[in-house]
């Protein structure tokens, strides 16, 4: 079988190659198959992006002045993030591989948010300032992102198509960015699940609200105006949030058990054996595998992924792969594999990964592969 021409620029090839290790030159011509003047020109643009540095170790066995060998230098930039869609806000720092340096809790985030706005953004500015300076950080928030004007409507921070990206990034002094927390978990889940591209995914976020990110052919599906995360509701931006019929009656299922109380709250006391959440959880999980099977026939995916939620998941998972078996759908259906800080994580990873492809390539503009 003839294999496809590669068609990547050069020090896209050398950098891919430099994450196998440390090299010199000549072996990440080896590594990479181009010629060595080629390799020599893409390490220094890598070097010049902050990318690469020359390290001078001498190499075992070696006499006379040691070859230089390039490294990648991940450490050398800092990606913070804010994930708001699980049932802890939570802040993180990652270095340029989305590896996690660091790791906060800010509590229960719908509880410290008001209806007024302003006091929601001072809010977000104090847990990314708890973050410290960064080259770039990532909110990941529940609510619709326009891909065009990158305003933010979301119902728990009263916000409708409030240019949110750019009031954090002007108050930080650094980039800012905004994403739906279904769409950010959907793309880290794909990608640690090593799925192909003929293989959809779906994410269900369900601490607040419904939330259902979406990998179609590789790629997150945003929809027209941005609102695929918020899925229930975004044909209608008049109505987006949870004043949607299915989030209604899903929160009032928790609600008559605990009132304000989110899905691990009731989770966790049915679990202890509560009468009135062991009832409640049983209804919201009937309704929403309901919900789920529904998509799972109109999109066909191979996977649906749960959110991680504390004694939810399980149940969820066993009601939902029982109702899909009726109807004779065959998706895998397994709980996140991104553990419980997944959500952070996810908006983590997706920093690194914006801010490494826009090192490369000079910007970058939607979510990665």
């Amino acid at each position: 079988m003839t294999s496809l021409p590669e068609t990547r620029p050069a020090r896209e090839r050398v950098y891919g190659a430099l994450k196998l290790g440390p090299a010199t030159r000549p072996e990440l011509a080896g590594r990479s198959g181009l010629s060595l003047p080629t390799v020599i020109a893409a390490v220094d643009d890598l070097i010049g992006a902050g990318l690469a540095a020359l390290e001078d170790a001498p190499l075992p066995g070696s006499r006379g002045r040691p070859a230089a060998r390039v490294r990648l230098t991940p450490d050398r930039f800092t990606v913070t993030a804010l994930d708001l869609g699980g049932p802890q806000a939570m802040g993180g720092r990652y270095d340029l591989h989305g590896r996690r340096h660091g790791l906060t809790e800010h509590g229960f985030p719908v509880r410290q948010f008001t209806q007024d706005a302003g006091h929601n953004v001072r809010l977000l500015l104090e847990w990314l300032g708890v973050q410290g300076p960064a080259d770039l950080s990532v909110v990941s928030v529940l609510g619709a992102v326009n891909p065009v004007t990158r305003a933010l409507t979301s119902v728990p921070l009263a916000m409708r198509d409030r240019p949110l990206e750019a009031e954090l990034t002007a108050a930080l002094g650094w980039p800012v960015r905004v994403e739906n927390d279904a769409n950010l978990c959907a793309w880290h889940a794909w990608q640690a699940l090593k799925l192909t591209a003929d293989e959809p995914l779906v994410f269900l976020n369900y601490s607040y609200g419904i939330g259902l990110g979406m990998v179609l052919s590789g790629r997150v599906y945003h929809g027209a105006t941005g609102a695929a995360g918020e899925v229930s509701s975004a044909a209608d931006p008049a109505t987006r949030g949870r004043r949607d019929a299915l989030s209604v009656r899903l929160l009032r299922h928790l609600h008559a058990a605990l009132p304000g109380g989110s899905t691990a709250e009731v989770a966790a006391l049915a679990a202890g054996g509560d009468p009135a959440a062991r009832r409640a959880m049983r209804a919201f999980t009937t309704d929403l595998s309901n919900h789920l099977t529904a998509v799972a026939a109109v999109l066909d995916p191979a996977v649906m992924v749960l959110q991680d939620v504390p004694h939810a998941a399980g149940p969820l998972r066993r009601e939902v792969e029982r109702a899909l078996a009726a109807l004779d759908l065959l998706p895998r259906v397994q709980v996140s594999p991104l553990g419980p800080a997944g959500g952070v994580d996810s908006a983590g990873g997706y920093g690194a990964a914006w801010l490494e492809r826009a090192r490369l390539t000079g910007g970058a503009e939607t979510l990665p592969r």
